[in-house]
């Protein structure tokens, strides 16, 4: 797809996706999709306890 479709496409509220294809999938599917995707970060209860929450400071204002 060019970049002048997707720019079409979005600026007339256009979808891509195929929404009944994606309706149409169990959890079971879902969950085996993402399972099996390389760019999804998996988060599981290891990754919890090693996380450290982090508060940022108050932005300067200049």
């Amino acid at each position: 797809m060019s970049l002048e479709e997707a720019v079409r496409r979005h600026e007339s509220g256009e979808s891509s996706s195929d929404w009944e294809r994606v309706d149409a999938l169990t959890d079971e599917e879902i969950t085996q999709t993402v399972r099996e995707d390389p760019d999804q970060e998996i988060l599981d209860e290891e990754w919890f306890r090693r996380a450290t929450l982090v508060i940022p400071g108050e932005k300067e204002t200049t």
